[in-house]
């Protein structure tokens, strides 16, 4: 009897928004989110993986959202506006959160911290994220 050999088996192929590695070669769901800036008129839509925050979604893929204090809720410079059922899906900001956000200009009802936003799949899929004209920079 002829011996022969065996290929392995390949993984099923998933869609670019369906996980990519974690930690550990362990996978994580991703979602599509798009960043948009009115002025000039831009837009980037990227994938995200689930449980990573929107200022460091931004900073992986390059958009320009500065973060000055690492993402530890000490400054506003990751100020974000979302779009209104995307805000009312979230937990409210917590205190820290909304004193930061005294801080930042151009705040709207639906300003959030991008380092205070952990994404979900299903719930943020689709996320549209507008980045503000302005930002203020205590820290600096």
């Amino acid at each position: 009897r002829r011996a022969t050999a065996r290929m392995p088996r390949r993984p099923p192929q998933l869609g670019a928004a369906a996980s990519l590695g974690g930690p550990g070669g362990h996978r994580r769901p991703c979602i599509n989110v798009t960043f948009v800036k009115a002025e000039p008129v831009w837009e980037a839509s990227v994938v995200a993986k689930t449980g990573q925050t929107v200022l460091e979604v931004a900073h992986e893929h390059g958009i320009d959202i500065e973060g000055a204090c690492g993402g530890e809720c000490a400054c506003s410079t990751c100020h974000v506006i979302l779009e209104q059922a995307a805000y009312d899906g979230m937990p409210e900001p917590d205190d820290d959160e909304a004193d930061m956000l005294d801080l930042a200009s151009h705040v709207s009802d639906t300003s959030r911290l991008g380092c205070q936003v952990k994404l979900e799949r299903g719930r943020d899929d689709g996320l549209r994220i507008h980045i503000p004209a302005g930002v203020v920079n205590l820290l600096a």
